[in-house]
């Protein structure tokens, strides 16, 4: 029988008051860190019906598909590409790659003279347009992600950079990757692949996948998009070479969190990723033939603070808007009616239930107002008594803090925080913006104050993410371009750490690392994490092999529907 959320918790809160007590080096979320790693109705294949449609909410159409550009980063561009491209590794439920065979049939990995890794690739597979999946794809896309043309508007050259060379070896189906430098997240890189004929010129990659999903290679293939109606529909893919899909067609549909919920109720859509909201927790687990699938996720939400803001640009006053905040008040409010633990993570790269999470918040990370206060009068912001909007040279302490619309979740954080910040005299003006808008029209080009949304984990916490830690880089004409640092926070130290971290191949070294440059993130005053999230996935009960997989990669090919 499956449990519900709320016994799973109960019996992880149990456990953990009956075990040991928790030290004072403990992680903050021993109960947090024994919930399920993922809870996805597992079924073998052999007993699902063949054949359906699954209608999957989502909730943003975004414009871009590329996953590799720099407007491709939501979360909707991966969930909708990851059952239509290839994926040379993925990861298990313990966060460890593993080649895909559907795409990779061996993996070489030498580290003398340098570091090169050979892919055996599957000769069978093939690109929608019957092109076969070479050594070439992975030049070219090597090439254009390297970060050597600024044209290419590139999520991230992490990794890429690295590469000195990809070469054919024995045959067109076997890759050579030579770096200059050990980069032990090499599994992280190609993911997904892109077709070289779309990696070829920055006009190609830049507009190729835009408002369109061209070419695939994946067990579904596409069927069509509408951007009128905001669905995405996928149909099986009879020249996929792998274990054929059992379902017939999925059809993405894109809606507000509020609609989600009413698709969910009345038959709409079989299964959506739900807010840590207690009213949308509620109107899902009340559904009869549905279920809430839990698990730990590998991210955490956080709120992003602009260091090109006219006021945030002092990092005093980025720290006291840390010090303002009670995180673990927020924490609270968002899982009290769920029964969640309220997790405060405390770095920005590992969450509290990974190996290697320190506590690097030094005397950042608490919720001092009284401090919060000095730092802003030495900033020179002065108030004329409590409660009073703080001013400089006649203008007020004010913040734009931009939050999605019909998401109500973000607008009752956004007023628990305009609660406390107003508490030591920094205004926040919230305003709603559309949700489809939030990213591509107010956070990539830095319209805003205060933002929050969530860090999407994986089982590469450096190179996965460090584009959005990483400094400027020099424009065209001379400009900073931040590339994915919505933040616009960075320095030379922190690239150095990060750097450091991906170069060694010694874990305790690239821990050591990482926790540095964490630190030095604490010290800029970017980013403020507010609390690791539960993964909630409404479910009806006749789908398997879907739900909350947390770290692991979704096998699309073997999601169907219990006979």
């Amino acid at each position: 029988m499956r449990r519900s959320l709320a016994g799973a918790v109960s019996a992880v809160l149990v456990a953990a008051l009956t075990g040991c007590q928790a030290g004072p080096d403990d992680p903050p979320d021993v109960a947090a860190s024994q919930l399920p790693s993922s809870d996805t109705n597992p079924v073998d294949r052999s007993e699902l019906a063949q054949g359906g449609t699954l209608r999957w909410g989502i909730n943003d159409f975004p414009a871009q598909w590329n996953p590799h550009h720099a407007n491709g980063t939501v979360s909707t561009v991966g969930t909708v590409m990851e059952a239509l491209l290839p994926t040379p590794f993925d990861l298990d439920t313990d966060a460890r790659p593993r080649p895909d065979p559907d795409f990779v049939e061996d993996v070489d990995v030498r580290a003398e003279p340098q570091q090169t890794v050979t892919l055996r690739l599957n000769p069978d597979a093939r690109w929608s347009d019957g092109t076969p999946i070479t050594w070439r794809d992975y030049a070219q896309m090597a090439e254009a992600l390297s970060g050597r043309d600024p044209e290419y508007q590139i999520n991230s050259a992490t990794g890429y950079q690295q590469i000195t060379e990809v070469t054919r070896g024995a045959d067109d189906f076997e890759v050579v990757i030579a770096f200059d430098r050990p980069f032990a997240d090499y599994p992280a890189l190609f993911h997904p692949l892109l077709p070289a004929a779309y990696t070829a010129t920055p006009e190609r990659f830049n507009t190729g996948y835009l408002d369109d999903i061209p070419v695939t290679a994946g067990p579904f293939t596409l069927e069509e998009t509408d951007r009128t109606a905001r669905t995405v529909t996928v149909v099986r893919d009879d020249d996929w070479w792998g274990e054929p899909a059992l379902l017939d067609r999925i059809i993405y549909r894109a809606m507000g969190p509020d609609a989600l919920d009413s698709a969910f109720q009345d038959g709409g859509v079989d299964v959506y990723a739900l807010a840590i909201d207690a009213g949308s927790y509620e109107r899902a687990s009340s559904v009869p033939e549905g279920e809430v699938r839990a698990a730990l996720a590998p991210d955490y939400r956080h709120i992003t603070l602009n260091g090109e803001s006219p006021a945030l640009s002092d990092v005093d006053v980025r720290h006291a808007v840390f010090l303002g905040i009670d995180r673990t008040a927020v924490a609270e409010s968002a899982f009290s009616a769920i029964g969640w633990p309220a997790t405060v993570p405390n770095n920005r790269l590992l969450l509290p239930n990974q190996q290697g999470y320190a506590d690097n918040s030094g005397p950042w990370g608490r919720h001092d107002p009284e401090r919060a206060a000095e730092l802003l009068e030495g900033a020179g912001w002065t108030s004329d008594g409590p409660g009073e909007v703080r001013t400089r040279g006649g203008t007020p302490l004010s913040l734009r803090y931009v939050v999605p619309q019909g998401f109500q979740p973000a607008r009752n954080e956004a007023e628990l925080v305009q609660a406390m910040l107003g508490d030591i005299g920094i205004q926040v003006e919230i305003e709603a913006v559309p949700a489809d808008e939030l990213f591509s029209g107010y956070v990539v080009p830095g319209n805003y104050d205060l933002v929050s949304f969530v860090n999407n984990g994986g089982g590469y916490p450096v190179s996965q993410s460090m584009q959005q830690w990483s400094d400027a880089v020099p424009d065209a004409d001379g400009s900073p371009q931040w590339r994915t640092n919505v933040g616009r926070i960075g320095s030379p130290e922190i690239d150095a750490a990060l750097a450091e971290a991906m170069a060694t191949l010694d874990a305790a070294q690239a821990l050591a690392s990482v926790n540095e440059a964490d630190r030095l993130l604490w010290e800029a005053g970017h980013t403020l994490p507010l609390y690791q999230r539960p993964e909630l996935v409404a479910v009806r009960r006749d789908v398997a092999n879907l739900g909350a997989a947390g770290f692991a990669a979704v096998d699309y090919d073997d999601i169907g529907f219990v006979e």
